[in-house]
């Protein structure tokens, strides 16, 4: 394995918070969301985090430069000024890699218990195939809102379709995208700007890589445990998964 860079996507508000705070600075033991991605990242290798900041961008910026050494040039700040999409979040990040090559782990600043291994595995099967993107997925027991994975009759991964713009047989599927993957830098540059912004929320869907990757080759997948795939939009989840990490230890 290589080592990689990674980007994590933190510039939402998360109105369902019901708090002028931003999402990513809320506390899970003591301890903002977005601190759990970042320190993720460093142990997995990441020699560059790229954290990409829109709602009080200042705030978060400062919470995140008392935790980290920012000074040390391996975390950077991109701006996210309006809420586009997860692809365009990620091009927001990208003049902040510039003249690096390699693998970027795609993080989300409200996904706090993913294991140093699960992202380990995850850079390794993206370098080992010709797609150059690997993506982790998961069965939640409702499926409702979530990105389905559409498989070919070979079974291999050949889109994602979100829940707004699936119809009533992809729906159907019970694997959803858990929201994380490792994608080459290179296809990241050439890629999104191929994205298009026709769906449903009229946004650039970062999942739409996943078919222009299947056209080079086959998309990793891999199947993680459902609490590592939790993301926080409520408070009333983000109690549920403090309980469940302490529960893991």
């Amino acid at each position: 394995m290589t080592t990689p860079v990674a980007i994590i996507l933190a510039a939402g508000k998360g109105t369902r918070m019901v708090s002028d705070l931003p999402k990513v600075l809320h506390r899970m033991a003591g301890e903002p969301l977005v601190a759990y991605p970042i320190r993720a990242a460093r142990e997995v290798g990441a020699s560059t985090v790229v954290l990409v900041v829109g709602y009080r961008e200042a705030l978060v910026r400062q919470e995140v430069g008392e935790r980290f050494s920012v000074d040390e040039g391996w975390l950077r700040f991109a701006t996210q000024a309006e809420q586009l999409g997860t692809g365009h979040a990620v091009m927001c990040a990208l003049p902040a890699l510039e003249g690096i090559d390699g693998t970027a782990l795609v993080l989300s600043g409200d996904v706090p218990l993913l294991r140093e291994k699960t992202l380990r595995a995850l850079v390794e099967r993206c370098e080992a195939t010709a797609a150059g993107l690997a993506l982790t997925t998961f069965e939640p027991p409702d499926p409702t809102g979530y990105g389905r994975i559409l498989r070919d009759a070979d079974g291999r991964v050949v889109a994602i379709r979100e829940h707004r713009d699936a119809t009533l047989a992809e729906r159907a599927v019970g694997e959803c995208n858990a929201g994380t993957y490792a994608v080459g830098l290179e296809h990241l540059r050439a890629d999104l700007p191929r994205v298009q912004r026709s769906n449903a929320q009229g946004e650039i869907y970062l999942t739409d890589l996943v078919e222009l990757a299947a056209a080079r080759g086959e998309v990793a997948a891999l199947r993680i445990d459902p609490l590592e795939a939790a993301g926080v939009n409520t408070p009333q989840q983000l109690a549920e998964l403090e309980a469940a990490a302490r529960a893991r230890g």
